[in-house]
């Protein structure tokens, strides 16, 4: 059986186009990328505090499934009130600010 030939370079190339080309496609990626780096940052933070998921959900009240699915890449958003009491409980505050474009 012959093996397919990839065009894997040509096609990445097309793709920085279209998101180059397209705001809209490119609101959506960054939006999931800020959303992958947050969800990365709690790993992080969890991870730095010593504590497991299940730590973290008993710390914080939270089913420890909700902890797992806050971590991961899910198509389930963690809400407001999830994050607040996660980073709570490994320490951390949530803070806003003002972005500059």
């Amino acid at each position: 059986m012959p093996f397919i030939k990839s065009n894997a370079a040509q096609e990445d190339k097309e793709l920085q186009a279209m998101i180059v080309s397209d705001p809209e496609v490119k609101s959506h990626i960054d939006d999931f990328n800020a959303e992958y780096e947050f969800r990365k940052k709690l790993i992080i933070v969890r991870k730095n505090a010593g504590l497991t998921q299940k730590q973290v959900g008993m710390l914080s009240g939270l089913d420890y499934r909700a902890i797992s699915r806050a971590e991961s890449n899910s198509d389930i958003s963690p809400n407001l009130r999830t994050i607040v009491k996660y980073l709570n409980a490994v320490g951390y505050e949530l803070d806003i600010k003002k972005v500059a474009y």
